[in-house]
């Protein structure tokens, strides 16, 4: 292990045991000092015969930052300063690097990474080491409110989700025991999202691609049974083969699992024809 000033030197790495690289630890000196280097391995330490120089003078500072807050899509960041230099200028938000744009002596323009809410500290490493001082950015995601919270089963009810850090690319869904539903975005502000709802009633789908023990295929509806409940749309559809173009289809609501016959009154999708589709909303009458 390596100490400067006390302080340990971070990222050694050893070479040929006889060479250690490391990072230098920030100092909180307010002027030029010389240090003490030491090496310490197990029960022995040694110190450096030179000193190590902090140099302030000479240390790059950062004096302005264009934004401390920003959406988790990241942003732009524009800094501010001194003696940045003109080569080796990484940025770092935590321990993610953020894409220089451009750089000179005394402003640094970098595009930030896209990362998760929460508070990040913000490393800017010259070729004359890191930059003071250091300084945290937020990447800011909440919801505050969501007004109304009663819509329609079938969707188009207007919704406001009142927060913070929204942008184009924030989406907004409705999930309840593994089932998610979308509300389509009308507009967007940074602290505010307008959307519409969209049906959250069940959806059961019923194809012709069923294959029958006898016939084979196109001459049974696929899935044969569905357990549906109150509110649910069923979507029937068929034709979707060429190969059974001259087989005509039709859907009648009969009294039973075992009847063939049209029930009176009941669910009746019209004349039979070779391809087709029809929805029906079931609800239920409790005697």
């Amino acid at each position: 292990m390596v100490t400067i000033d006390g302080n340990i030197c971070s990222n050694p790495q050893t070479s040929y045991f006889s060479l250690i690289t490391c990072t230098v630890p920030a100092t909180t000196a307010v002027s030029n000092s010389l240090v003490t280097v030491s090496v310490i391995d197990s029960s022995s330490t040694t110190n450096a015969p030179s000193q190590f120089t902090y140099n302030v003078t000479g240390t790059p500072t950062v004096t302005s930052i264009s934004q401390n807050v920003v959406t988790m899509s990241g942003g732009q960041l524009t800094i501010v300063g001194t003696l940045f230099g003109t080569s080796s200028i990484v940025v770092l938000i935590g321990t993610t690097s953020a894409t220089l744009i451009s750089s000179s002596t005394t402003q640094i323009v970098v595009t930030l990474p896209s990362l998760a809410p929460g508070l990040y500290q913000v490393f800017v490493s010259t070729a004359n080491g890191y930059a003071r001082p250091s300084f945290q950015i937020e990447y800011r995601f909440y919801v505050q409110a969501v007004s109304p919270q009663v819509g329609s089963l079938y969707g188009g009810t207007d919704v406001y989700v009142q927060g913070e850090g929204f942008d184009n690319s924030t989406t907004v869904n409705f999930t309840s025991n593994s089932i998610e539903v979308p509300c389509n975005i009308v507009s967007f502000q940074s602290t505010q999202i307008h959307c519409q709802t969209t049906s959250a009633a069940p959806q059961v789908n019923i194809t012709s691609n069923g294959v029958d023990p006898t016939y084979g295929a196109g001459f049974a509806w696929s899935p044969q049974y569905a357990t549906v409940q109150q509110g649910a749309v069923v979507t029937w559809q068929w034709g979707s083969s060429a190969l059974l173009s001259s087989i005509n289809y039709k859907v009648q609501q009969v009294a039973n699992g075992y009847s063939t016959q049209a029930l009176p009154g009941g669910f009746d999708s019209g004349d039979a024809s070779t391809s087709g589709k029809r929805k029906r909303e079931l609800t239920f009458n409790i005697n």
